[in-house]
């Protein structure tokens, strides 16, 4: 994986982290909740703060897989190209060895 990437995975456990210990805590502490009831808003930008991570890890794996599947057809193409000169190249290697001259078998 990319720099880019360990990164944002960081970012995205990170956000998930959080979230997972902000909902223990009011797991055990339901007087908080109702104290933060005015800070609802801000847990809906949260909430579309993990979906926009979500889309862009999707849309980034995308553009990953669809570089690889173009660098892999380059690489085939390259290979099947080789394969048919070194074809070639042992076709024309095979026509030297040939005698021109036909020879006539001996009875003997």
């Amino acid at each position: 994986m990319t720099k880019n990437r360990l990164i944002f995975y960081a970012i995205f456990a990170a956000f998930n982290l959080g979230a997972f210990i902000f909902t223990l805590i009011l797991e055990n502490n339901t007087s908080m909740l109702f104290s933060m009831v005015q800070y609802v808003p801000w847990f809906k930008y949260g909430a579309l703060l993990g979906l926009i991570l979500v889309i862009i890890d999707v849309i980034w794996s995308w553009f990953i897989n669809r570089e690889t599947q173009k660098e892999k057809a380059a690489l085939t193409h390259e290979l099947n190209t080789l394969k048919a000169k070194l074809f070639d190249l042992q076709e024309e290697s095979k026509s030297l060895n040939i005698p021109k001259t036909p020879t006539t078998p001996k009875n003997g």
